[in-house]
């Protein structure tokens, strides 16, 4: 039995605790890292949508006090006056120009159009327009964000300001495009892409503007003609998007919204380059804690578990480790047939004697000579133990009967040789006693009766060996099969 086995475990054990402890905590670590992401996101769409609340409120007021300072231009006034559609027309494409209105819609207090005239920034008109009725409807209405005509789908801010002479004469409602400046700054500020999307009487939903990637658009719009909203996570493909949807002010026809959405992907590119740094780190640290663990067992726990197994003086096994060697062979594999084996048992004779004559330290000579001895004839596999003061004990693994029988005489030629302590020669004698498993029995407890038993009849008879012979006990007489050396 090999006891470095021990130290393996424990090396096996610390290693598992600490790698679990490792992935554990990066695993903590990261999906931390993506509820913070998601926070973060979350509030980056809030931002962003205050800022286009902002923005538009910020816009309405300009673009409210643009259209007051127009409305009280005495040269407006004064085309208006005219009543001539050329001379107004004319003069609205000027002043819209300067102004940068993409449409102008002028009419009587009564909302019949006067005259109506758009800009290169919008598709070209048709001679005939059919105003967005709903301009015409509300006229207390000074703000919404609608079409101006019912041929186009193009959205536009509207303010409509009152021409006063100084009683009101007209209606000016003037279209400023949802363009790229403000698309621009939203972006800037927000963070995120965006989406502008219409929704009319009829049913049908279409987009006005988008920074989204084009599948992406589509998605979008048929997840709101199908459920007129989107959900706050959505995953048109592989990537995830967080989204946020805010109405806008639009028309009583006319429903507006802007989706705000951050792509997941793109957002924990920046923390994922910060977990491949840490995973570096990490497999670093454990493989340096791996070889930490093993040189601190080795030195620590090396030590303590040889002192547990071995014996100080010889080097061989000690009892503990031996009796867990013939526990296991004992045992054997479940589901397996056990395999043979041999129990030897060795007593120095007349030990006490040497320790007498020669001292002590003539007697740990003797076993320490034994201890060589029995490592120079026997197998690696084989197990060797001192199991008392003056005893040895030996495993043989996997053996027959007459195999043992030619180890044993290989052992007593050895054994047996005069040994040089001290300038002294002595010869030491050892009775030996042996027994077989399963022959007689696979008890480990019975087999070191039994082969203490053969080792005590060897000793009596004087006998280099003894094999138990099974089927005769005492009290009269135990019957063994002796063998000569």
């Amino acid at each position: 039995m090999n006891y470095r086995s021990y130290e393996w475990k424990i090396i096996y054990v610390f290693i598992l605790v600490f790698m679990l402890i490792e992935v554990g905590s990066y695993m903590v670590l990261t999906i931390s890292t993506q509820r913070i992401a998601r926070e973060r996101v979350q509030e980056d769409l809030q931002t962003g949508s205050d800022i286009l609340g902002n923005l538009i409120l910020l816009r309405s007021r300009q673009l409210a006090l643009t259209g007051q300072v127009l409305a009280s231009d005495f040269g407006v006034r004064e085309a208006i006056a005219t009543g001539d559609r050329a001379t107004i027309e004319s003069m609205l494409e000027n002043h819209g120009f300067r102004i940068q209105a993409a449409a102008m819609l002028l009419t009587d207090m009564n909302r019949n159009v006067i005259a109506f005239v758009s800009s290169p920034v919008v598709p070209s008109q048709p001679e005939i327009v059919d105003v967005n009725p709903a301009i015409l409807q509300d006229s207390a209405r000074q703000q919404m964000i609608a079409p101006m005509d019912l041929q186009g789908e193009t959205l536009f801010q509207i303010i409509t300001v009152p021409i006063n002479t100084p009683d009101p004469i007209a209606l000016l409602s003037i279209g400023f495009p949802m363009g790229d400046p403000l698309w621009q700054t939203l972006g800037g500020y927000a963070r995120a892409n965006y989406a502008f999307l219409a929704h009319n009487g009829t049913g049908r939903w279409w987009l006005h503007a988008s920074t989204f990637a084009p599948d992406m658009n589509e998605q979008l719009l048929a997840q709101f003609q199908t459920s007129g909203e989107v959900p706050q996570s959505f995953t048109p493909g592989e990537d995830e998007y967080l989204m946020s949807t805010k109405v806008l002010e639009g028309s009583d026809d006319v429903r507006v919204v802007v989706v705000l959405g951050k792509s997941m992907t793109e957002v924990m590119a920046t923390f994922d380059q910060v977990q491949n740094n840490l995973l570096r780190w990490m497999l670093a640290c454990v493989g340096l804690s791996m070889v930490a663990i093993f040189l601190l067992t080795r030195h620590l726990v090396g030590p303590l578990n040889t002192l547990a197994h071995l014996d100080t003086l010889t080097g061989v096994a000690n009892r503990r480790l031996f009796d867990l060697s013939i526990r296991n062979l004992c045992t054997g594999t479940p589901g397996m047939e056990p395999t043979p084996f041999a129990l030897i048992m060795l007593d120095t004779d007349d030990f006490k004697l040497i320790n007498d004559r020669y001292g002590h330290d003539a007697g740990d000579q003797v076993l320490k000579i034994i201890a060589r001895r029995l490592k120079s004839s026997l197998r690696k596999a084989d197990v060797i133990a001192r199991y008392g003061g003056d005893e040895f004990a030996v495993l043989l693994n996997g053996t027959s009967r007459d195999s043992v029988r030619q180890v044993v005489d290989a052992l007593v030629l050895s054994l047996h040789k005069p040994m040089q302590i001290d300038g002294a020669e002595l010869q030491v004698r050892l009775s030996i006693g042996i027994a077989l498993s399963p022959d007689n029995g696979a008890d480990a407890t019975e087999l070191l009766r039994k082969a203490d038993q053969a080792m005590y009849m060897a000793k009596q008879s004087r006998e280099s060996y003894v094999f138990f012979e099974e089927g005769y006990t005492a009290p009269e007489k135990e019957k063994f099969a002796l063998q000569d050396a």
